[in-house]
């Protein structure tokens, strides 16, 4: 079943990289050459943002983030690609095929150092640090899975294929007792996922993004849902070993049946990408056009709203590219670990 699993995802990643591949052709003609001038800055005309698959808070925001970059940058129209999330958007940043790329921070800190699945060091930098990535893992409500230590067994999707979601997802798993082979795991957007879940095809789903979940509060209106909470103990221990994964907790009410305070976790900050070596001025422009317009991107999509001086240029362990450090060291956000 594992293996099944496997094939079909390869496919269902295959599509991706060639739908992505026909955007960049559809813009015509060879993209080193088509740019415009923006005040002495040679920029893109056609700018492309790999986001995730929808259903999720990358597509939305990469929306407004590719907005705000239209509506500002003069000549410039951006525009926000489905794809299947972190991994697959720094292969495509690494092969040219797109201008930027949003990825999560645990994922990024493997691939800039070749480490994990990562067969070498990837030449990828973050532009600006964007939102945190809230995790949180629901079942059907009496369907029998109520708590970590239930998945064990079960059909249980872990984010799409080629997305990385095992980065931070085995932490999680394994830090509350269950291991990865111990669940069966089904590779799927969150939008699908959660239809999966609905019709009984999967026991529990991984949903990531920005709380609250557009996913999770579109399946409560028609189904009522059980909420696995995180063990605190277990955090505790999961942190030893992956900085990058921050207790959370989420307040009751948050959805329609979360009747109590659900502890949970971020699994890692969204960043936005470029590759190492794009030109410092572009990167400054589409950094400050960003930053600048970060109260329009927050009427767009509430992940936005984590687009602050505290976050924007937050050390995580992603290198920063020089045209962003440019810009904020110039608006005096850069923090001290990032200064020299």
């Amino acid at each position: 079943m594992r293996g099944m699993n496997v094939d079909r995802n390869r496919i269902r990643s295959g599509l991706t990289v060639v739908l992505l591949a026909l955007g960049a052709a559809s813009c015509g003609g060879d993209r080193a050459d088509a740019t415009v001038d923006v005040d002495g800055t040679a920029v893109p005309s056609r700018i492309q943002i790999a986001t995730a698959s929808v259903g999720g808070s990358y597509f939305p925001l990469g929306t407004a983030i590719a907005e705000v970059v239209t509506d500002n940058v003069p000549g410039v129209i951006a525009t926000a690609e489905s794809s299947s999330g972190s991994n697959q958007n720094i292969r495509l940043l690494d092969a040219g095929e797109i201008h930027f790329g949003m990825a999560n921070a645990a994922i990024t800190t493997s691939a800039v150092v070749g480490a994990g699945e990562f067969e070498k060091a990837f030449p990828v930098a973050a532009v600006i640090s964007l939102q945190s990535s809230v995790a949180v893992i629901v079942a059907l409500e009496g369907g029998g899975v109520a708590t970590m230590t239930d998945l064990a067994g079960q059909r249980v999707t872990t984010g799409p294929a080629g997305g990385g979601w095992e980065y931070f997802v085995e932490p999680i798993i394994a830090g509350h007792g269950v291991a990865w082979d111990d669940f069966q795991q089904i590779y799927e957007s969150q939008a699908n996922a959660m239809e999966l879940l609905k019709d009984g095809t999967v026991d529990a789903v991984f949903v990531g993004g920005t709380v609250p979940h557009a996913t999770i509060v579109s399946a409560t209106a028609t189904h009522a849902l059980e909420f696995l909470p995180y063990d605190s103990g277990a955090l505790a221990r999961i942190r030893a070993d992956h900085p990058f994964i921050v207790p959370v907790t989420i307040p009751a009410g948050t959805f329609e049946g979360q009747d109590g305070d659900l502890q949970s976790a971020d699994s890692g900050t969204a960043q936005l990408l470029v590759h190492a070596d794009a030109d410092p001025d572009m990167v400054y422009l589409i950094t400050k056009t960003i930053y600048e317009n970060r109260d329009a991107i927050a009427r767009a999509h509430p992940a936005g709203r984590e687009i602050t001086p505290e976050r924007a240029a937050m050390d995580i362990g992603v290198p920063y590219h020089e045209g962003s450090l440019r810009y904020f060291r110039e608006i005096g956000i850069l923090p001290d670990s990032l200064a020299n």
